[in-house]
């Protein structure tokens, strides 16, 4: 589901479950995801990730694409190896369908290796993703962004893919698939085996 008129994303989408607010009755027992397209300002207080609230770093882009997901009934352990597979898919989409160019996936992060000016400084290579992940009332919380536009916030890493309106809508419909698509056959695996 694509969301339309969400101000900001605050981080408040890892702290409690979320899909039933969106979905109701259409909640998907295997796991639900929303994206949309706003600013990312996550302060301190809203962080997840311990080396971040160690750094007191915040999460910030001035515009990105927001995956949020929501998946049931598994560890931590398989959020993180379904949160790499779902960043690697969206990063070699990212590159290979809208920027042309090489990617690299390090951990949760989403390289890309295209030269761009960013606030003035030519770089070669950066980070065009943010993504964290917990564990709340028995379901993984995922989240992922992509930068469209980091801003002066953002760490002197953060790529702008700088993707278009409908490109963006674009890379949203398609990680949403993606999703429903990887879980489903997930889903269907387990099923078919004899214990």
């Amino acid at each position: 589901m694509i969301l339309e008129n969400i101000e900001k994303y605050d981080g408040t989408y890892l702290h409690k479950r979320f899909a039933y607010d969106h979905f109701k009755d259409k909640t998907h027992p295997i796991g639900n995801i929303i994206a949309f397209r706003s600013p990312i300002s996550v302060d301190i207080n809203n962080l997840v990730d311990k080396e971040h609230i160690i750094r007191e770093e915040g999460l910030y882009s001035d515009d990105a694409i927001n995956f949020c997901m929501e998946i049931p009934n598994i560890s931590l352990f398989a959020g993180v190896c379904f949160q790499r597979i779902f960043n690697s898919c969206i990063g070699n989409i990212l590159a290979s369908e809208f920027l042309k160019c090489d990617v690299e996936i390090d951990g949760s992060s989403i390289i890309i290796h295209k030269e761009i000016e960013e606030n003035g400084i030519i770089k070669t290579k950066g980070k065009a993703s943010v993504s964290d992940i917990t564990l709340v009332n028995g379901a993984v919380l995922i989240y992922t962004g992509i930068n469209i536009n980091a801003g002066k916030k953002a760490p002197a890493i953060a790529y702008s893919t700088r993707l278009s309106n409908d490109d963006s809508i674009i890379l949203m419909r398609k990680g949403i698939e993606y999703f429903y698509g990887v879980l489903h056959e997930i889903f269907v695996e387990t099923t078919k085996k004899i214990v």
